[in-house]
C-alpha cells in the first residue's frame, strides 16, 4: 500500500493562487485547481458548485466525474449531498458517498 502524503496547507495555498493567476481560460484554470485540491487531499472526487438563481447548484468543475456533467448537472439547495452542504455551510468527508442516505444520483456524472 502506498501512501501518498499532502503538502502542506500554505503550500496548497500558493498552489491555487498561481492556478488561478495563470493566463487561460476560467473553465481550465477551474479545472486544474479542483484537480489541485483532489490531488492534495487524496479524493477520488473533488467538485466545484455554483449557485444560480432560484436555489440551484450548478456543476462549474470536476475531478474523478464525468467532465461532460459539467455545467449540466444541477441540484437544488437541501438536494443530495451537495445540495445538504450548501443548506447547512458545513463540510461533509464521507469513505462512501453513494452509502449516505442523502446521495442523489446523477447518470450524467458516470458515478
Amino acid at each position: 500500500m502506498t501512501v501518498i502524503e499532502s503538502i502542506g496547507p500554505r503550500t496548497l495555498l500558493r498552489q491555487l493562487r498561481a492556478i488561478m493567476a495563470a493566463e487561460g481560460a476560467a473553465q481550465s484554470r477551474l479545472d486544474n485547481l479542483t484537480a489541485a485540491i483532489a490531488d492534495n487531499l487524496v479524493a477520488e472526487v473533488c467538485s466545484i458548485y455554483l449557485r444560480r438563481a432560484g436555489e440551484i447548484l450548478e456543476l462549474f468543475a470536476t475531478f474523478g466525474l464525468n467532465p461532460e456533467a459539467v455545467h449540466s448537472t444541477r441540484l437544488r439547495i437541501g438536494e443530495g449531498l451537495v445540495g445538504d452542504i450548501a443548506a447547512h455551510a458545513r463540510p461533509l468527508n464521507l469513505s462512501d458517498a453513494r452509502s449516505h442516505s442523502l446521495f442523489a444520483y446523477r447518470p450524467e456524472t458516470g458515478e
